[in-house]
């Protein structure tokens, strides 16, 4: 079993703040699914509009989900690699899934689902 100190709790509490908000969840979708953008790459894709971007985005850097790259006067956004590890790991400990069951290889897959919804409101 997976323990986790208040202070690493603390830190999972402000990721998923920073990820409950539908933009920036939608920001994260689109550049986990295609890789580094720039901004106005993220705005055509993602269809959000400025300044509503840059402020989402911003929020997304404080919380260290997502890192940045200047080329010129371009600024090029892309997942923060290992930011939601813990996360993760909280996460699957609470939803029955264990780390073993992600498929290499695979991001986010998961070969089976051990947990269900009635597991996980049990745990509530």
């Amino acid at each position: 079993m997976t323990t986790f100190t208040d202070t690493e709790l603390d830190a999972i509490t402000d990721i998923l703040k920073a990820l409950g908000h539908d933009v920036r969840l939608k920001l994260m979708r689109t550049l986990l699914e295609n890789g580094e953008k720039s901004v106005g790459e993220l705005e055509t894709m993602t269809g959000i509009g400025q300044p509503g971007l840059s402020q989402q985005l911003a929020i997304l850097r404080k919380a260290e989900l997502v890192q940045t790259r200047r080329d010129a006067k371009l600024v090029f956004y892309s997942l923060a690699p290992d930011a939601l590890e813990s996360t993760a790991k909280l996460l699957c400990a609470l939803s029955g899934i264990s780390a073993n069951d992600v498929q290499p290889g695979v991001k986010g897959a998961v070969s089976r689902a051990r947990g269900s919804a009635a597991t996980f409101a049990r745990i509530l």
